[in-house]
């Protein structure tokens, strides 16, 4: 269940260069419904997968829309969000594996 939604998170990140964390749940919907006991674990095995492909890529904030160029780095310990809040204000900053050169100096 997880391997179709790895590859297409794996086709998301080879056409934009970067994987926003929400892509892993609303790519996940499409397999496994969100209301699905196992939902939030298949989410997860689905990004530490992707990670493990993708070790030197770094977590970030990105604004929405995202602009790369206001990247900031992610605090340790900082929870992994795989999904969107529906509710949130459209201004909250959103996570985001970015490769290290696409980044701002």
């Amino acid at each position: 269940m997880v391997t179709p939604v790895l590859e297409d998170l794996e086709e998301i990140f080879d056409s934009e260069g970067f994987l926003p964390l929400y892509q892993v749940a609303w790519t996940m919907s499409g397999s496994v419904g969100r209301d699905d006991v196992r939902f939030e674990g298949l989410c997860r095995e689905a990004f530490d997968a992707f990670s493990t492909r993708h070790p030197d890529l770094l977590l970030v904030w990105v604004p929405w829309p995202i602009d790369l160029s206001q990247a900031r780095s992610v605090a340790a310990g900082t929870p992994i969000d795989l999904d969107l809040d529906p509710e949130a204000p459209t201004d909250t900053p959103l996570l985001a594996l970015v490769a290290p050169d696409l980044l701002p100096a």
